[in-house]
Formats: structure tokens, sequence, C-alpha cells
């Protein structure tokens, strides 16, 4: 069962770094760069929370 929930806090993990180059991409290539980049950081924040919520304290990077 700890392995499970290590892979699900590193997929979590994976979701979160791409948000947040998403987020930078956006202030670069868009025309609503704050708005974007808010949203993206905030999505890679709630993954990151998901993460730390369903994973234990040892299975945690």
């Amino acid at each position: 069962m700890t392995e499970r929930v290590t892979e699900l806090f590193k997929y979590y993990a994976g979701i979160a770094i791409m948000c947040a180059v998403f987020a930078v991409l956006a202030l670069f290539f868009s025309a609503n760069a704050a708005t974007l980049a808010t949203i993206f950081m905030g999505m890679a924040a709630a993954f990151i929370a998901i993460g730390f919520v369903t994973s234990g304290p040892d299975s945690r990077w």
C-alpha cells in the first residue's frame, strides 16, 4: 500500500510542476498573462495539497 501512495504523491507533484511551467509560459505568450498564471499557480497549489493530504509522512520525498 505504501508504494502506491508514494507513486500517487509523485504523480500529483508532477502535475503541479507542469502547471507551474504552464504559468511561466502563459506570462510570456498570453494576452491575459496575469489571469492565466494565477489560475495555473492555483491549480499547482491544489495538486500539491492533494498530494500531501492523500499521502502519509513516510511516503513523501
